[in-house]
């Protein structure tokens, strides 16, 4: 009885330490699935806060565990920084107008109809101005026919200067080279008489500006439009100055046909282009009676 009680008493023992090991057992992993869970959890929600702030353009912090951001209550230092950013960006784009960033102009499906449909004035009206551009695009045509044509004198010894102003006058071409100095204009009909002589007083302007060259100035009228040869002529009236009148096919020749008396040297080509490049760094010349650069001054009522 003695040993059966013994032995009855340790296998209770064993058996109770058993349960108790499985049991600490059980615990242990119960506790380490719970915490695999929830490290689980928390990486989850943390790659979905990530997805979310960089949906939203901004990237938290690594390890950042802050709930989602929340706009600032009006009242917060952080939305008064925020407007103080925009008032001094407003008023950067106030003064300086070019920074604004245009949006794109999309093209109208259906146009506009303009704004002052049909006719005000009358032909009549029209037609002096009408007559007035339509000579000077003749004179436009006639004076690209004339340049294309002295494209042939050497350039190394003649010089052609278009548009030249002197004394408020343009003159279409102004040539000095080896067989002196002209002045050419360009028509596309008959010159008037009184066009004649108003082309040779504003080829004498040119001599003005020669100071010591003994020659003349020879002036010239160049037909580009005739539908025949014209031979180079002088034609003057009586007791008023004159110019030579040709045809465009004439015109080099005409040119060429004086002597080298009064011609200008290669030299003096060379150094007339150099003299005449402009220079953009030296300062403006101070003319009496010129406009200033500055200052206001309010214009007559009717002026514009």
């Amino acid at each position: 009885m003695p040993l059966a009680a013994n032995t009855t008493g340790e296998h209770s023992t064993l058996a109770v330490l058993a349960g108790l090991a499985i049991l600490v057992w059980s615990l242990g992993v119960i506790i380490a699935l719970t915490g695999w869970v929830a490290q689980a959890t928390r990486s989850r929600i943390r790659k979905r806060r990530v997805r979310t702030h960089a949906a939203n353009g901004a990237a938290p912090a690594p390890g950042s565990r802050s709930a989602p951001s929340r706009p600032p209550s009006p009242t917060s230092p952080r939305a008064t920084r925020q407007q103080n950013a925009n008032s001094a960006a407003s008023a950067a784009t106030s003064a300086n107008p070019s920074r604004q960033t245009a949006a794109p102009v999309k093209p109208a499906s259906n146009p506009a109809p303009p704004a002052i449909p049909g006719a005000r004035l009358s032909p009549e009206t029209l037609e002096p101005l009408a007559q007035c551009l339509d000579a000077a695009r003749l004179r436009e045509i006639a004076e690209a026919r004339v340049a294309k044509t002295l494209t042939a004198l050497p350039r190394d010894r003649w010089n052609v200067e278009r548009y030249v102003v002197i004394e408020g006058h343009r003159i279409p071409f102004v040539i000095l080279g080896e067989t002196g100095v002209f002045a050419v204009w360009a028509l596309g009909w008959p010159p008037m008489w009184h066009e004649l002589a108003f082309f040779s007083q504003t080829g004498a302007h040119v001599e003005k500006r020669l100071p010591g060259y003994t020659a003349s100035v020879r002036t010239g009228v160049c037909r580009t439009l005739a539908d025949h040869e014209i031979k180079p002529r002088w034609w003057c009236r009586s007791g008023e100055p004159g110019a030579w009148v040709m045809g465009v096919e004439w015109l080099i020749r005409w040119i060429e046909h004086f002597g080298p008396e009064h011609g200008i040297g290669v030299k003096d080509i060379e150094r007339l282009r150099q003299l005449a490049n402009p220079r953009r760094d030296s300062p403006s010349p101070r003319v009496p009676e010129a406009v200033p650069d500055d200052g206001w001054v309010t214009p007559p009522a009717g002026s514009g």
